[in-house]
Formats: structure tokens, sequence, C-alpha cells
């Protein structure tokens, strides 16, 4: 007679999340929840004019053909140190649309001196909204790789760790825009 009987019981799939359930409560508390992302010192809450304006967004929105539902964006700031290619550093806004599945920048212009004038942004939203719509992005659908050796010397591939990095940090200080369906201008 042995110990072990020759036929052992099969573990149904139920019995198996209600062990694994009973040996670690609270494991999948937080499952499909977005974590807490850890602050990030090159990053920032942008200022009101540094983010594109509702009229900007609605001509980049016009120029994609993407008026018909509503869409989602969300604006950080990144602070990049002086080099010796940028001597006094610069930042960028990065536009997360979060409808689209792209991002794309914003260059920050330089704080203009008092009375001299601010010819760093043209005024004219459509025309501003237009180029952003036919600049670079990243499509988080098809630019990202795992790492950051996989990006090896492309020119349009980001690494997962760098996008997950600018949508953490957007998801934790960015300010969020909502763009509702709208009929474009004939």
């Amino acid at each position: 007679m042995s110990l072990f009987p020759k036929a052992r019981p099969r573990l149904h799939a139920w019995g198996l999340a209600t062990l694994l359930a009973t040996l670690a409560p609270g494991a999948w508390a937080d499952a499909g929840r977005p974590q807490p992302v850890a602050a990030d010192p090159a990053f920032s809450t942008p200022a009101p004019e540094h983010i594109a304006s509702p009229a900007m967004l609605r001509a980049f929105l016009t120029e994609l053909r993407q008026t018909r539902r509503p869409q989602s964006f969300c604006f950080v700031q990144q602070a990049f140190p002086p080099s010796k290619a940028d001597p006094e550093g610069f930042a960028l806004v990065w536009m997360v649309w979060t409808t689209g599945s792209h991002i794309y920048r914003l260059r920050v212009p330089p704080p203009v001196p008092p009375g001299a004038p601010n010819t760093s942004q043209d005024d004219d939203p459509a025309e501003r909204g237009a180029a952003l719509a036919n600049g670079k992005s990243v499509n988080l659908k098809t630019d990202v790789v795992p790492t950051d050796e996989a990006v090896g010397s492309s020119t349009f591939l980001v690494s997962r760790p760098w996008v997950e990095r600018i949508q953490g940090q957007c998801r934790r200080i960015g300010t969020a825009v909502r763009v509702p369906a709208f009929q474009p201008p004939p």
C-alpha cells in the first residue's frame, strides 16, 4: 500500500483560483488600476499659454478629420538641462493624444524680455493646428519597441519605458483637455 494514490484528483480552474486567492489576499486588488507614479523632477504642469488652445486643437482635429467623436489630450512639460548644443537648456510640452494614440511635442519658447516683441509664436491657431497635425509624432501603435536597445539608431522608434514615463507623468501632473465632437467649418 502506497501513501500516495496513483490517480490524482484534478484541480478545477475555480478551485485553483480559490486556492490562490486564499494564499495571497489582496494580490489582485490593484489589477487593472494604474499604479501611482513617482515624482520626476524633469516634469511639471505646463503653463496654460504653453498648451494648445481649443481653437488650435479643433484645427488639428479638422486637419486629421477626427471631428465626429470627442477627443482627449494630456499635456505635460519636460525640462532638459543645459548641454553643448543648447547651453541654456530648453523645455518641451508633450501632447499625448489619448484618443488618437499619438504623442506630439511642442517646444516652449524662451521667455521674452519685458518690452520686446513676442515673435516666437504665430498667433494663427488654425495654422499652428494644421502644422502640428502634419508634423512628426510618435504613433503608439507602430513606433514603440520594448527597450532602448531595440530603438538602436532609429529616428522614429521609441522605447516602451520612454512612453510609460511620459504617460505616467501626464497622468500624475499633466493638464487634461477634452474636445467635444464638432462640425468643422466648410
